[in-house]
């Protein structure tokens, strides 16, 4: 019986010397982002840590908090951040990852107290003791949105906003006409409105707005008529508002003894067309792919004609969306794809069709000796080196990233006036990963890839031309031709093709792919050229002479 009493007595003793170890301290002030932490629970000192009420922490960190009672388990969470804390219990975890604790979270006075250094650190605050002001101070980024523009983002026009740190969003509403996004941010940029006038995007207004207990900024997006959107990130602190086009109805009719398919989207598309199968064994089909835009159009009514069994509409892919609408047809016949405004026309006959109907003209010679109409519809990717944070190769002050846009830049014209379909990897001096750069190219199906460099070597005398290439048939003919046409347009010495089977753009297109260095940047000969309008125009005239030459051989 004596054993027992002195036992109780013992554990009464080290109950109360635990307890006594967590003294209150109210002398001890916590700031929070400079803002004095009113408490109707002073801070306790634990073992030389601050222990706090749970209710600072989701009052004044922007936290949420969770507490499980059976299990005596907080849960706390911010930012995308998720922290797991059990009473006493000296193992924490932070985004599933265990992090051992100086102090556990205890329960004092029945209040549930939290380590507040921990628990502002794990929520990416930075925490800081003044011993004699007896102050603790918590300083936790505000998040802000230092830029938003409007441009390309992997080729889709978007609404791009740049943070300090990852924003959070959630879209407040959409009316057809208007898509309103809220982000989690202060507005740290000099303007707050974006006029932009074209056939996806009327304009973009930005202002801050103060609700309970955080302030936010809004985003309203004036759409074009029949524009859609979708959201994502390109990057950790980045959110683009992607404006996509529709693919609002198709209709089919019969026109001058033809069936004619009419596809009408809000805004003129970019598209590309391809047949599957063949007439013999009875599964022949055509495939129209219209880029950036998502599908609100229903199946259309197939009535009894000759030439074509069924159409099929799909949302092909999101992000990027690309509508893909399929006709399953009876037999092999003349067909024709052409763009006339904001609808892309097929149409299907067994005679031969009148040239308004997209034919090309087969009489009228080029200057350079090739038929016209042999770039309509093809689509060619062209990607310009380097950009952005990667200037490539620097001689003189000149960028080798400025040279490159500014030869992809003439070379799409010149495609796109003989009918060519031309995607950019980049249109503007930005940054694109290179696995990103092959996407774009792998996503449309494209029918050739060119990459346009220029070079650099240790030895000065180094001048010349010369085409890079990945190891397959295909790619090295390309390699080839477009050197063999670069030289001849340049007059540069002949440097050739060399295989290069670790180049990322070049080994992960699935397509013909070539990167062409057009010059030498480390000889003063070379760079001297290439800082004149009339020799970027040569390189891309060259390019463009590959191209033709490589798809009249074919």
């Amino acid at each position: 019986m004596i054993r027992k009493v002195v036992f109780v007595v013992f554990m009464a003793v080290i109950l109360h010397s635990a307890i006594c170890a967590a003294q209150v301290q109210p002398n001890v002030e916590i700031y929070i982002n400079h803002q004095k932490v009113d408490s109707d629970v002073p801070p306790v000192i634990y073992e030389g840590r601050t222990l706090v009420p749970l209710r600072v922490i989701s009052e004044y960190l922007g936290a949420s908090v969770a507490w499980d009672g059976q299990s005596k388990t907080v849960r706390v969470s911010a930012d995308g951040r998720q922290i797991v804390l059990k009473i006493n219990d000296s193992e924490a975890q932070v985004d599933k990852n265990t992090v051992l604790l100086d102090v556990p979270a205890m329960i004092i006075n029945g209040r549930t107290m939290v380590p507040l250094r921990f628990a502002g650190e794990a929520l990416m605050a930075e925490v800081s003791w003044d011993g004699e002001l007896k102050r603790v101070d918590v300083v936790k980024q505000l998040h802000e949105i230092v830029d938003f523009s409007y441009t390309a983002v992997n080729n889709v026009p978007s609404l791009l906003i740049k943070g300090n740190a990852p924003l959070e969003y959630t879209v407040a509403g959409y009316d057809g006409e208007r898509v309103v996004v809220d982000l989690k941010a202060k507005l740290k940029t000099p303007r707050n409105v974006l006029d932009v006038g074209d056939s996806a995007l009327k304009r973009v207004i930005a202002s801050e707005l103060y609700g309970e207990g955080a302030n936010f900024t809004r985003f309203v997006l004036e759409l074009s008529e029949g524009s859609s959107f979708y959201i994502f990130r390109p990057d950790q602190n980045s959110v683009a508002v992607a404006v996509t086009n529709v693919l609002s109805s198709i209709e089919i009719n019969e026109e001058d003894g033809a069936l004619v398919a009419r596809l009408r989207t809000a805004y003129p598309a970019a598209y590309s067309y391809f047949t599957l199968g063949s007439p013999e064994n009875g599964d022949y089909r055509l495939v129209v792919d219209i880029s950036n835009a998502s599908l609100s159009a229903s199946k259309p009514v197939i009535f009894d004609n000759n030439f074509v069994k069924d159409v099929r509409v799909s949302q092909f892919t999101v992000n990027p969306y690309v509508a893909r609408v399929v006709f399953d047809l009876k037999t092999d016949l003349n067909y024709r794809v052409w763009q006339d405004g904001n609808e892309i026309l097929a149409a299907f006959s067994s005679r031969e069709m009148p040239s308004r109907w997209g034919e090309p003209s087969r009489g009228d010679e080029s200057p350079d000796g090739y038929k016209d109409g042999l770039l309509i519809n093809k689509i060619i990717v062209v990607d310009p080196g380097h950009g952005g944070s990667d200037p490539g190769a620097v001689y003189s002050n000149v960028n080798e990233k400025d040279l490159n846009l500014d030869i992809a830049l003439r070379l799409k014209q010149l495609l796109e006036e003989s009918g060519a379909r031309v995607l950019m990897t980049r249109e503007s001096d930005i940054y694109v990963n290179l696995y990103t750069r092959a996407d774009i190219a792998n996503r449309v199906g494209a029918d050739l890839f060119v990459s346009i460099h220029n070079n650099a070597s240790t030895n000065a005398s180094t001048s010349g031309t010369m085409t890079l290439y990945y190891p397959s048939p295909e790619k090295k003919v390309l390699a080839k031709i477009l050197q063999k046409a670069v030289v001849e347009t340049l007059g540069l010495p002949d440097l050739g093709i060399s295989e290069r089977p670790n180049l990322v753009v070049t080994r992960e297109t699935k397509m013909p792919s070539a990167l062409v260095e057009v010059a030498f940047m480390s000889n003063q000969k070379d760079l001297a050229l290439l800082q004149t309008e009339e020799f970027r125009q040569r390189a891309a005239e060259g390019i463009y002479k590959g191209i033709l030459m490589y798809f009249s051989e074919k």
